[in-house]
């Protein structure tokens, strides 16, 4: 049986779409942790973080990918900043193998520049806020997952692939 998959990485490494596929090629149901979020405020990520700021986001954010431990068939995109408390890390790792999507750093940083969704990139400089928020979590991310796919010259479809070989191997069996 395939395990269930979580997938971490920085804003812009193509977590959602990557995720997407990997769904349908493992028969898994995809799960967007953003989603989650959206679906129970009833309202988008950035009017949380308007009404409410990021930490009311992030305390949401735990309780949803908590209620996602113990569910099986799953590929889980969450989103970027769901790594820095340790209670998510906790759950990530016990609801599946967990991937690293990652990039090049100005891969990323377009990528994510292009919607102008990121509330936070939502300031003077996006760039210097960008590179700082990458350089802090870089070694969480590391240290958390159980494995590493760098996106940069992957297609989606390349990722998904890769991912699904590297969690096959990776399986821990609990």
């Amino acid at each position: 049986m395939l395990p269930n998959i979580v997938l971490v990485g920085f804003m812009g490494c193509g977590k959602s779409s990557v995720g997407k596929r990997l769904a349908s090629i493992t028969g898994h149901r995809f799960i967007d942790s953003d989603d989650l979020v959206v679906r129970a405020e009833s309202r988008t990520i950035q009017e949380i973080f308007e009404k409410n700021g990021e930490e009311y986001f992030r305390e949401v954010e735990s309780r949803v990918v908590g209620e996602l431990v113990g569910v099986a068939g799953i590929v889980l995109s969450t989103g970027g900043g769901v790594i820095l408390a340790e209670q998510n890390r906790l759950s990530l790792r016990e609801i599946g193998v967990v991937a690293w999507l990652d990039a090049a750093p100005d891969i990323l940083f377009e990528r994510a520049s292009r919607s102008g969704r990121r509330p936070l990139l939502q300031t003077e400089d996006p760039r210097a806020r960008f590179d700082a928020l990458l350089a802090e979590r870089l070694s969480i991310y590391q240290n958390l997952s159980d494995f590493r796919v760098d996106s940069t010259e992957l297609s989606h479809e390349q990722a998904a692939a890769a991912i699904l070989d590297q969690a096959i191997r990776n399986q821990r069996f609990t």
